[in-house]
């Protein structure tokens, strides 16, 4: 996994400040940073699937040489991190944007010298957890027994490394309430895990979607009431993706963990994780705006609690759409500027609710350009097609869902969704 040159992650606004006076540090910046920045920016801060802040910004004498990139980064809304339009702003519990006034702020304490101020103006410091897991203390953590190794000579590798549930870590069925993945490599590019019942053999197609992460997932957290069944004596199948340069003394061991909570009390929703996806398609060389689609109809009522969108260095553009029974149509998520780096699952604050009938689509861009291949590191001039290797390219539309009816778990997308017209053949304009 790559880390970006900074992460300003941010959820609540300050205020910008009133009249001519210039912004200081310890009275106007100092507060964005605790309240938006810190959690990543700092010793020890969040860890994102790999994604760590490349730096602190915790006093004045840590930010001061990085002022101007931070205003550039805020004022051009490349960080916080979050890739959604403006058109879904507040919908989702995880959004991490900066309000334009305290951009404003950042970038006129920027312009005007970027003063310290007076120390007694600086809030105090907010309380800092240094607790390994953002889930809180884990009931279970799954990991395999001996580290996976990754020769020198392997740039890419998919293995399935299999875990079965020993009765003393799960000695009854249990509900998972919140689900967080701790890479144990650099090289690890995502993780997938699903669940296989006691006796059964691994099939993605058809068994429980368990988790997932790529650079820049948070950790997934379900409500009361909604969670994915586990039952003792289950096996936890880890797709593993490792890619990284091949050559010597790049070989690396994995042994990633995931780390599990349980629900204390009943589960009504059964939750259901499933992708859509097209996959058969070709991206022709050198093409910068190729677009690829797939969409499901729901045959009930359901509700859905997050969407997370997968591709790999081409991808440019996602957008999920759905089409009421009704004849009217919503844009349930538009990113009109993916980063392969930051693979964020968007949760809303209130599940959607979607009546059977309901077509959603799923609509991704590719640019396999020469620009952004000289960007990325990626050969434009070949075309690309559906496969696992990160030189490759994926169109994984992840959404977790449930039956709005309590106590039934609706079906996994089938393995070949219904495509959009001209999957292969429409150009659009970029967003």
């Amino acid at each position: 996994m790559r880390p970006t040159a900074s992460i300003l992650v941010a959820f609540v606004a300050v205020p910008a400040l009133a009249g001519a006076e210039p912004p200081t540090f310890t009275r106007d910046v100092l507060p964005i940073l605790q309240k938006n920045c810190q959690t990543c920016h700092r010793a020890a801060g969040t860890n994102m699937a790999g994604m760590i802040a490349p730096m602190s910004l915790g006093s004045y004498e840590e930010v001061r040489p990085w002022t101007k990139a931070i205003a550039n980064v805020v004022r051009a809304k490349l960080m916080p991190p979050w890739h959604a339009s403006e058109a879904t702003h507040g919908q989702f519990r995880n959004e991490r944007t900066l309000a334009q006034p305290d951009i404003e702020t950042i970038v006129k304490w920027t312009e005007s010298g970027a003063p310290r101020g007076n120390p007694s103006d600086a809030p105090a410091a907010p309380p800092v957890s240094n607790a390994e897991w953002s889930i809180g203390e884990p009931d279970l953590i799954v990991t395999w027994k001996d580290p996976y190794f990754i020769p020198d000579d392997v740039a890419d590798v998919q293995p399935f490394i299999q875990v079965t549930l020993t009765p003393e870590q799960l000695p009854e069925t249990k509900w998972v309430k919140a689900i967080e993945f701790k890479p144990g490599s650099e090289v690890v590019h995502h993780i997938v895990t699903f669940l296989v019942k006691p006796g059964e053999t691994l099939n993605p197609q058809t068994q429980q979607l368990f988790g997932i992460i790529a650079p820049g997932t948070d950790a997934q957290k379900f409500d009361d009431g909604y969670g994915i069944e586990i039952q003792p004596g289950s096996t936890v199948g880890f797709a593993m993706h490792y890619h990284k340069e091949a050559g010597p003394g790049t070989a690396a061991y994995d042994q990633s963990r995931m780390a599990l909570k349980f629900h204390d009390k009943p589960v009504e929703h059964p939750l259901e994780i499933s992708p859509l996806t097209y996959g058969v398609f070709e991206v022709p060389p050198g093409h910068q705006n190729w677009k690829v689609g797939a969409a499901y109809i729901f045959p009930e009522d359901v509700l859905l609690l997050q969407f997370m969108p997968h591709t790999h260095l081409r991808g440019s553009a996602a957008r999920y759409t759905a089409y009421y029974p009704d004849g009217t149509e919503e844009v349930l998520l538009d990113i009109p500027r993916y980063d392969y780096n930051w693979q964020t699952g968007y949760d809303y604050k209130t599940y959607k609710e979607i009546p059977a009938g309901t077509r959603v689509e799923w609509e991704l861009w590719y640019d396999n350009s020469a620009e952004k291949g000289a960007e990325a590191g990626f050969d434009s001039t070949v075309p690309v097609v559906f496969g696992g290797p990160t030189t490759d390219e994926m169109d994984l539309g992840w959404i977790t869902y449930t039956s709005q009816r309590k106590g039934i778990k609706p079906d996994k997308f089938p393995p070949a969704p219904i495509p959009t017209q001209d999957v292969t053949t429409e150009v659009v304009a970029p967003h």
